[in-house]
This record gives C-alpha cells, sequence and structure tokens, in this order.
C-alpha cells in the first residue's frame, strides 16, 4: 500500500479544496440554517468536478477510476467535511456516491443502472439509505416493513424511520436502498432490497424531523402503504438482502468516518490558529502546555484515523477489484474501528476548540457549534452506534465466542 497519494488524486484533492474554500464554506451558515439547504449551484459545482461520478462507472456518465472508487471517495468526503461543518454538504454527497454510485454500479439491473446513475454523476438525483425502523436502528435483521411478490412486482407495507434526504429526492428526485422482510419468523434469511423511487410509486407517505444539527439536510421518515415496486428495482436477489446491505454499509462507514474526520481537522486548524494569536498574561494561549498538549493529543489521533482510513478505502478497493484479497471479515474490522472513532474524535475537536476560543467560540459567529451539532448525529448511531462498532470488532477479530447469544 502507498502512503502518499497518487499523482491524479492529488490533482482533484487540490482542485477540490480550492472549490470549497471558495464557494462552500463562506455558504456553510446559509446552508445549516435552512431547512433541505443545499444550493443547486453547488451540487452543479462538485458535479462537475467529479464528485458526484467518483464511483460511477464511466459508461453511465461518471468518472470513477477502476480499483480507486472509494479511495476517491474517500478524498471527496474528507474534502467536504472540513469545509462545511454542519455536516449536511457531506452526508448528502457521501449518501449519494456510497449507497447510489458505489451500490447500484455492483447490484442493480443494468436497466436501472442505465436509468438511476447518470442522474447521480451529473447531480440531478440524490441517493440514500433507508433501513431503519421506528422499533429500532442496529438491529437490522428485526426489520418488520414486509414485501410479497405478485407477478413482476414487489408490494411493500411498512415504516422507516431516522432517514435521510427524505425531502430532497422528492425535490430533487432520486430515492433510497431500502430493505424489506419477507417471512418475519426468518429474519435476516429473508429479507430483499429495493430501490424505492417516490415520485415514481403510489402509496409513500413521508414526514420530517427536526433535528439538532445538520439542518440543511432533511431527516424523516416513511410510510409504504401497498406500494407496487417493479421487479427491475431489486437489488441483488429475491430474499437475500441481508447480506448485500451489510456489505454497503463498510461503504458508508468509510465516508462517514472520512466526513468525520474532516469536520475533527478543520476545528483543530481553528483552534491552533485562535492559540497562535490569542494572549493571556503576557504569553499566547500556544505557550501554555495544557493547551498544546491537548492540541497535538487531537493531532496524533487525527493522523492515526486518517492512516487506517485510507487503509478501509483501500481494502475495499482490492477487494472488489482482486476478488480473494481481502474477506469481508478482514474489512469490517478495520472499517468499524473508523467508524467507532471518526465521530467522537469530531464532537472531543470540535469541543476543544469551543473551550480554547472561549466565549467566542460559544456564539454562532464561530462554526463550531455548527460541528458539534452535526457529529454528534454519529455518535447518536447513524450508520451504527460506537457499541455496535465493537461488537463488530470483537465478533471478527477474536471470533464467534464473543457474540451474544
Amino acid at each position: 500500500m502507498e502512503f502518499r497519494l497518487s499523482r491524479e488524486q492529488e490533482l482533484f484533492k487540490r482542485s477540490l479544496r480550492k472549490y470549497c474554500e471558495k464557494y462552500i464554506a463562506p455558504r456553510s451558515r446559509e446552508i445549516d440554517e435552512k431547512e433541505a439547504g443545499i444550493p443547486d449551484e453547488i451540487i452543479k459545482g462538485l458535479a462537475e468536478l467529479g464528485v458526484f461520478g467518483c464511483t460511477v462507472p464511466e459508461k453511465y456518465g461518471g468518472s470513477a477510476q477502476p480499483g480507486e472508487e472509494m479511495q476517491y471517495a474517500n478524498i471527496a468526503i474528507h474534502e467536504l467535511g472540513r469545509a462545511e461543518l454542519s455536516m449536511s454538504l457531506p452526508v448528502y454527497t457521501l449518501l449519494t456516491i456510497g449507497w447510489g454510485g458505489m451500490f447500484l454500479s455492483r447490484y442493480a439491473s443494468e436497466e436501472i443502472k442505465q436509468e438511476v446513475l447518470p442522474k447521480l454523476a451529473s447531480g440531478e438525483w440524490s441517493w440514500g439509505i433507508a433501513v431503519t425502523e421506528p422499533g429500532g436502528g442496529s438491529d437490522v435483521a428485526a426489520a418488520k416493513s414486509s414485501v410479497v411478490k405478485k407477478g413482476d412486482t414487489f408490494i411493500v407495507n411498512g415504516e422507516k424511520a431516522y432517514i435521510s434526504q427524505v425531502t430532497e429526492c422528492q425535490q430533487r428526485g432520486g430515492g433510497h436502498c431500502s430493505l424489506f422482510v419477507g417471512d418475519p419468523s426468518l429474519g435476516s434469511k429473508a429479507m430483499t432490497f429495493l430501490a424505492v423511487i417516490p415520485n415514481q410509486v403510489k402509496g409513500i407517505t413521508s414526514t420530517v424531523y427536526k433535528d439538532m444539527g445538520r439542518m440543511g439536510l432533511s431527516t424523516g421518515g416513511f410510510t409504504y402503504k401497498n406500494v407496487e415496486i417493479p421487479a427491475k428495482y431489486l437489488l441483488g436477489e429475491e430474499g437475500k438482502g441481508f447480506y448485500p446491505c451489510m456489505e454497503g454499509f463498510n461503504v458508508a462507514r468509510v465516508v462517514v468516518a472520512a466526513a468525520c474526520l474532516g469536520g475533527a481537522e478543520k476545528c483543530l486548524e481553528i483552534a491552533v490558529d485562535y492559540a497562535k494569536q490569542r494572549k493571556a498574561f503576557g504569553q499566547t494561549l500556544s505557550r501554555f502546555q495544557g493547551i498544546s498538549f491537548d492540541l497535538a493529543e487531537t493531532y496524533t489521533r487525527l493522523e492515526m484515523l486518517k492512516l487506517n482510513l485510507q487503509k478501509a478505502a483501500w481494502m475495499i478497493d482490492r477487494y472488489y477489484a482482486e476478488p480473494g484479497s481481502f474477506t469481508q471479515k478482514d474489512i469490517n474490522i478495520v472499517v468499524a474501528q473508523c467508524k467507532w472513532l471518526a465521530p467522537q474524535l469530531a464532537v472531543d475537536a470540535a469541543k476543544q476548540a469551543i473551550m480554547i476560543l472561549g466565549a467566542f467560540g460559544y456564539t454562532k459567529e464561530s462554526p463550531l457549534e455548527m460541528a458539534l451539532r452535526g457529529a454528534m448525529s454519529y455518535v447518536a448511531g447513524a450508520e451504527g452506534a460506537a457499541n455496535i462498532m465493537k461488537i463488530i470488532i470483537a465478533r471478527d477479530a477474536f471470533g464467534k465466542e464473543f457474540v451474544d447469544k
């Protein structure tokens, strides 16, 4: 594994950093204060830079580099996380390139790839994941939303909750990878994964929640009442959707960790810059070991996470490009480590920066409170709670004896 980015990856990173600093960072507060508040022109600009197409094959209008899709996705979301600290835009993008470009490219039928992927690459549509239900999120196998197949149609009923971009997919277009169960007594052995596009079917109603953070991106739920989904929208095999879903979560957790890493990195930079300038008791704050040691610790944690995250992205790329190079267990361990560490690190970095900036850090003149609120969504459990990540690590690193019965 090469620890340095390739020349092409470095150029992509630099061009995106430049765009983010000029067009996104100055509008982050605007995005955070408006529901579904991501401006169309920003989405268009990111699409032109190849961000939304970085996991979509060229034949479908994307710009994916075969065998490097996740590495480019990692770079893209890291940069967006630095620029838009509320996490609205990073999450919108990571869902679209993860569950959209990356997952649909592998599990959707050719007809659906032709229909959906070009619209994702161009930024016209967004995409997401609809698995969580009101009765719980981490226990995916306990889902109750039902599916029955009749001829060439799947009939679905049930409810999904705490789903991102509920409003956006209906306003701009797009949909979600949604998981349904055929026989509740069989649980994960009878689950079917479907691509659901709300604007194209009848019987779907939605609601939107008021979250504490990430206000620029809607969160809500869907209710399905005898919704008819054509069989062509099947993802993978009927009744065998659980395992591709878990595979998709590995992809999603990498880019979630990348967003948290980017946000934490920016919070650290803000704190360091302030510590160099602010004086107390005749010297700058940077001269006090109580501050410099804390910042050094955060920097070290960030660098360690960054390397592990690069490894996770590289492993997933190798897994798809060179079958047999890694097992899913190998990948599960590294990805779960990143997803466990990254959200809490982002919250810690934001909190630390607020404390260093003092009263100013507590105001909305500083972007730090946005970072704190945004990162908390992933500490709370989106894409997998911290204790679930620890269970995965223990199970796959140490063996089945570490799995609760």
